[in-house]
């Protein structure tokens, strides 16, 4: 069997997997008599419904297609998944600000899947394999293992990067959460009054956070559930602050101050720690592309007339 032969029988297998899995007759189905009288609802039903499917299509075909189709394929794989992998994703979810959106078992479907397709779209270049330890082989395992890691490898990538733009609005943040407590407001007012005037990710935290106190939970409860979730060491140390101060009193507007202060200060170590590194980082660039261009363009030509004036001597 050739290896168009065997990638035409591999994909006409994998669809008719996931659409064996995405329309198998579930017990939630309803019937067409449910459904006829559904339809003979009244106006105010359409219009719901009508809002309803325009809020389905102003989503993604990322969640309008792929995610109910990778829920039909979680049941599968839902047994061969280990706890601590949805435990692992769950907590990448939550510090990525998907939470409700997108779920551990999703991702871990999503990575048996490309677990599957990522090799098979590799044969195309690679071949099949004949030997056990070969190219072809090689390429097939990194192309298993690449697959397998790239959803997690995305969500945790989407969690660091918010909590980069979180330490980054931490300061500023704290600034407005100052001028706001030091002008009479209580702190859960300064933090309403911080969410409803900037945008961003610590903006979304607050509000979060302020929901919560607003359901019947407790300030400092909801603060230190917003570090666990944030899981930063500057705002884990800014929430620990102020809740001794709440325990024990004290001005909280010093407390709020003199942790503004200490992170612009380490805000401003960051920076010349990334600055001091730049010489070395920039060296990989310089040693692989600009050096050997260098002596490309300076040596050349020397030793281009070196070689004609040597093929001109007699006996070479």
């Amino acid at each position: 069997m050739d290896l168009m032969s065997f990638l035409i029988i591999g994909c006409g297998f994998g669809a008719v997997l996931l659409l064996g899995f995405a329309f198998h007759p579930s017990s939630e189905t309803t019937s067409i008599s449910q459904r006829l009288e559904g339809l003979k609802s009244g106006q105010q039903q359409k219009v719901q419904t009508s809002l309803r499917d325009q809020d389905e299509m102003n989503k993604s075909a990322f969640t309008r297609v792929i995610l109910p189709l990778v829920d039909k394929c979680s049941k599968f794989f839902s047994g061969m998944t280990p706890t601590t992998s949805l435990q692992r994703a769950q907590k990448s979810i939550v510090q990525a600000g998907l939470q409700g959106k997108i779920y551990p078992m999703q991702i871990a479907t999503l990575s048996y899947i490309m677990l599957i397709m990522v090799p098979l779209m590799s044969l195309s270049f690679s071949g099949i394999p004949t030997e056990l330890i070969s190219k072809p082989t090689f390429i097939l395992v990194l192309g298993a293992v690449l697959g397998y890691r790239l959803p997690y490898g995305y969500i945790q990538g989407k969690a660091q990067a918010r909590t980069h733009e979180i330490l980054k609005a931490l300061p500023f943040t704290l600034d407005l959460l100052s001028i706001s407590v030091e002008a009479g407001m209580a702190l859960d007012g300064a933090m309403a009054i911080v969410q409803e005037k900037s945008r961003g990710p610590m903006a979304d935290e607050l509000g979060l956070t302020l929901r919560e106190i607003r359901l019947g939970k407790g300030r400092n409860e909801a603060l230190q559930d917003m570090a666990e979730r944030v899981n930063l060491d500057e705002l884990r140390a800014f929430i620990t602050a102020v809740t001794y101060i709440a325990r024990l009193g004290g001005s909280l507007v010093d407390v709020i101050r003199i942790q503004a202060n200490a992170m612009r200060i380490k805000r401003r170590q960051r920076a010349e720690e990334k600055a001091m590194k730049t010489p070395v980082k920039i060296m990989i660039p310089l040693v692989l592309f600009i050096f050997p261009s260098m002596f490309v363009v300076i040596l050349g030509p020397a030793a281009i007339t070196m070689i004609e004036q040597m093929a001109q001597v007699p006996g070479h």
